[in-house]
């Protein structure tokens, strides 16, 4: 293997998430077979002080094995599966990194409740427009979902219904069992019935007729609202968190909510 083709491989490598070292310590097992630490030393050209911490990371990432003996010995994993469980060693820890920031996250939150721990609100209008589609008001949609504490409320087209269950289930359902108030309002003939059902396990779903527009409500701190731009061709939206807007839109909701 030429100099430069080994340069270009350790590019690669280095790019989905490997060290220098990691990266030369794969290629030169690669290369060399089932090997112990200090011939991979001399071959990639690594400390000896490092190449075992190297090659035991190397393990832990499902790049090589190691075979017990004096000495170890470490063998390669075949490209194609190594990468595989590469980008499962990756989901694991970041979903466990998740998992770590929400609960530190919830541990904040009730340190400052239970000292009541006086902040001030920012009362200020906070508004934006989107013109990226409907794929990133999705995204949107799930960031303000996931910090709701008391309700969500929701007057909906069919579609985009469908759309936000399909995308959001998982987090609509940790919010109810959170103890999330959820309520939709979609006309529910235009809903296949799967998606209803899905729906009914973790919110409360009554019909609406000749909805138009899609305005979703998440505690008493933001508004979204939703449409399909003429002009645009495409989904815009508008968030606001005036206290004004908000209030109007729950009395609006609850009239119609009444009359369902």
């Amino acid at each position: 293997m030429g100099t430069s083709l080994a340069d270009d491989f350790e590019i690669y490598l280095h790019e989905i998430g490997l060290s220098e070292y990691e990266a030369r310590a794969y290629l030169g097992v690669l290369q060399s077979g089932t090997t112990t630490a200090k011939e991979i030393s001399d071959a990639a050209d690594i400390p000896q002080s490092r190449v075992y911490d190297v090659l035991e990371s190397l393990e832990s990432k499902g790049f090589v094995t190691i075979q017990p003996g004096r000495p170890k010995k470490f063998g390669p994993i075949e490209p194609e599966l190594a990468i595989t469980q590469f980008v499962q060693h990756k989901r694991s820890n970041m979903e466990a990194e998740i998992k770590r920031s929400r609960n530190i996250g919830d541990k904040f939150l009730d340190a400052l409740d239970g000292q009541q721990f006086q902040y001030r609100q920012n009362d200020e209008i906070d508004v934006f427009w989107s013109y990226k589609g409907k794929n990133y008001i999705l995204k949107q949609f799930g960031q303000y979902c996931r910090s709701a504490t008391d309700e969500v409320l929701m007057i909906t087209k069919g579609n985009s219904f469908e759309r936000v269950v399909s995308t959001h289930k998982e987090t609509l359902r940790d919010r109810h069992d959170h103890g999330v108030d959820i309520r939709i309002i979609v006309p529910k003939d235009e809903v296949r019935d799967i998606v209803l059902d899905t729906a009914n396990k973790w919110a409360t779903v009554q019909n609406g007729d000749a909805i138009e527009g899609r305005i979703y409500l998440f505690d008493s701190k933001r508004v979204l609202v939703t449409w399909l731009s003429d002009q645009e061709d495409r989904f815009v939206a508008m968030a606001t968190q005036s206290s004004q807007l908000q209030n109007t839109i729950r009395q609006l909701f609850e009239l119609a909510w009444s009359d369902t």
